[in-house]
């Protein structure tokens, strides 16, 4: 008896030991994933410079936010939900007012994010909001990962980053544009 006893404990504490050690296993590979996603992170909080990052539009070329060194950056982040107007929000005509206002003045790019479950869906919704500048598909689905990772988290995101890289607005929600709207009037009429 005592003998069963003897390897009960000894089967229990090896157990525990595997289950720590299971455990300790799982937090380091967390805290790894975690110190690369960090590392891959864009920082588009205001006031910071953040990296350089490219990736495929919806047209297919290559946005690269390198090509922009020197020039006004205009970054719209937004789930795919807001590509359809409702009653209250047209978030495309948002953008829209604020290109036809200043593109010639701040580059444009948007960012759709959110899950899908088909591509085509996607497209056509794209297609009936009739955006005027490039978008960025960063969704994800059950076969595809987004290509972005960046410190924003709310929708839509509103972001200008100057000629010296620098963020200097970050805003988040819709149907609100005038900060943005005041700092790239600025910009055209320090340019003209």
């Amino acid at each position: 008896m005592k003998k069963i006893l003897a390897l009960f404990i000894t089967l229990s504490i090896l157990s525990c030991e595997s289950k720590e050690e299971k455990k300790e296993k799982f937090l380091k590979d967390f805290r790894e994933q975690a110190k690369e996603m960090k590392k891959n992170q864009i920082d588009l909080f205001l006031h910071a410079k953040p990296k350089y990052f490219s990736a495929k539009t919806i047209n297919g070329t290559i946005f690269n936010s390198q090509n922009y060194k020197g020039k006004n950056l205009v970054i719209f982040i937004y789930d795919k939900s807001y590509l359809k107007k409702s009653e209250s929000y047209d978030m495309a005509e948002e953008c829209n007012t604020l290109y036809k206002e200043f593109k010639d003045n701040a580059e444009f790019i948007g960012i759709v994010e959110g899950f899908i479950e088909n591509e085509k869906e996607l497209k056509d919704d794209l297609n009936q909001a009739n955006i005027l500048f490039e978008q960025i598909d960063n969704t994800k689905s059950y076969d595809k990962s987004e290509k972005l990772n960046y410190n924003i988290f709310c929708s839509p995101a509103k972001i200008l980053i100057d000629v010296n890289g620098k963020v200097i607005h970050s805003s988040c929600g819709g149907g609100n544009i005038t900060e943005i709207s005041r700092k790239l009037d600025s910009i055209k009429v320090a340019s003209e």
